[in-house]
């Protein structure tokens, strides 16, 4: 049981033995399959500042209090488990990336509030829980010819079109908002992408290893 090691599963509350090699493998064969590469050195207090920088001179959105909160004290870089996907074929890793201790952590979650305060959706695609979406449900008028179609997606917020989505916000945001606001919210979803999804940085470790992964643009 030497290579043996303990994995929650994608679903449910079970655990799995297996392999510690084979675990490590999966891992770093999604980190290469979706361009992450190894970093030489530690970015983290490079961001950090940038960070701070930002958070300064978005004064129409925070103030000074809020944005020495915003700041996290002792960042980290995103630390990565994979959990097992029991109910694919192969058993795919599904990878899990705790970002609490990255320094774009309590900006982000800010920004959520920003965005829900100075952007207008109308939520005709989408829906805001599961109980709601039952709730539509119980309303739908079936008869037998209509049809359950679900949709798999794979890698789905790694993959999202970084600067298609800026340009939509920005759109969307200038309906209701002038343009130093618009600008300076931007500003701050830009840091987040680039910085949190698709310039992420990983700590993975493996086999008491630690690997410093960046994914590329």
């Amino acid at each position: 049981m030497e290579n043996a090691v303990l994995v929650q599963a994608d679903t449910g509350k079970t655990i799995v033995i297996t392999n510690s090699k084979e675990y490590s493998k999966k891992a770093q064969t999604f980190l290469m399959d979706n361009n992450f590469h190894l970093l030489r050195k530690d970015p983290t207090i490079k961001y950090q500042k940038l960070i701070q920088k930002t958070l300064q001179q978005s004064n129409l959105l925070i103030n000074k209090k809020k944005i020495n909160y915003l700041i996290h004290k002792k960042p980290l870089p995103s630390t990565l488990k994979a959990q097992l996907k029991l109910h694919k074929p192969d058993i795919p890793n599904r990878p899990v990336i705790n970002n609490m201790n990255a320094p774009t952590y309590k900006v982000a979650k800010h920004l959520v509030k920003l965005l829900n305060r100075h952007l207008t959706l109308k939520n005709q695609y989408n829906v805001k829980n599961s109980t709601i979406l039952a709730t539509d449900l119980t309303k739908l008028k079936l008869n037998k010819n209509h049809q359950l179609i679900t949709f798999e997606i794979k890698d789905l917020y790694i993959n999202i079109p970084i600067e298609e989505t800026l340009t939509i916000t920005k759109s969307m945001l200038l309906k209701n908002n002038d343009a130093q606001i618009t600008q300076q919210i931007i500003t701050l979803v830009e840091l987040i992408y680039h910085r949190t999804t698709s310039r992420s940085k990983i700590r993975y470790i493996s086999q008491k290893k630690e690997y410093l992964w960046a994914q590329q643009t």
